[in-house]
């Protein structure tokens, strides 16, 4: 599980081992509003040497007013969409390995809310989205 706060992880991954006994759960830290991060946790997963049979884009955040990544995205793109982006395509070649030596197709989901009906009635601009005045 890639988790932004590890100890709710922890408590998570508990709950689950006791539902499904033997079950194995890794906790890893994950900010997806931080590209390093998302760059780190998708290197340490690999390391773990894993299959990855599916993937489940199903984070996101909804703040008020204009606030910025660590990378100068403003934080909901950087979050809701960068994030989930950058973490698919650096997963890709797990998931394509996984699917050649299972014989079974990878899946990739990505959720989301209404939220996005709630974005700026122009769309989103492009050119704007390190403009530190949007």
């Amino acid at each position: 599980m890639a988790v932004r706060n590890v100890a709710a992880g922890r408590n998570a991954s508990e709950a689950i081992r006791a539902e499904i006994p033997g079950a194995i759960v890794h906790v890893l830290e994950m900010d997806l509003s931080s590209m390093d991060s998302v760059r780190r946790f998708a290197s340490e997963f690999d390391s773990l040497n894993l299959p990855l049979n599916i993937l489940i884009n199903n984070a996101g955040i909804k703040a008020w007013g204009c606030t910025r990544s660590v990378d100068g995205l403003e934080l909901h793109f950087a979050t809701n969409y960068i994030g989930h982006f950058l973490l698919t395509n650096l997963l890709m070649e797990n998931m394509k390995s996984t699917s050649s030596e299972s014989g079974v197709e990878g899946r990739i989901v990505n959720v989301s809310s209404w939220w996005h009906f709630a974005i700026y009635p122009e769309g989103i601009c492009f050119d704007k989205v390190k403009n530190p005045s949007r």
